[in-house]
């Protein structure tokens, strides 16, 4: 690997340990493979366009010079915006429409009960 390929490595190692978050985390966050993540932090893969430019556009905060170049300087004190794993949005979808078929169910059973006092009257 070359030198300038393992500087970059060095900031998205950088921009990782930052995160707080394990390297299925900062993966789903960033939208790549945890193996392309664990090759990159583990110097076995050259951090490529794809990893860089996730980092910039999901990571809050990350000077992009700084990550592709390194001039300018990592802030150190950006934190990740939350991240959903699949399955907290999954279950998310899954509440939404139960609670929504209850809500119509309860409106529907409302309805039925205006219309049973307005004809007993």
């Amino acid at each position: 690997m070359k030198i300038e390929d393992k500087k970059r490595s060095d900031r998205v190692i950088s921009v990782f340990n930052d995160s707080g978050l394990n390297q299925r985390q900062f993966a789903e966050l960033i939208g790549v493979s945890q193996q392309l993540v664990s090759a990159v932090i583990n110097y076995t893969k050259k951090p490529n366009e794809a990893i860089l430019l996730a980092i910039i556009d999901k990571i809050n905060d990350i000077d992009p010079m700084w990550l592709l170049t390194g001039t300018g300087g990592n802030k150190k004190s950006y934190a990740p915006p939350e991240a959903e794993s699949p399955i907290e949005l999954h279950i998310k979808a899954i509440v939404r429409k139960e609670f929504e078929d209850l809500s119509k169910d309860i409106i529907q059973k409302l309805s039925n009960i205006e219309d049973s006092v307005k004809n007993s009257n």
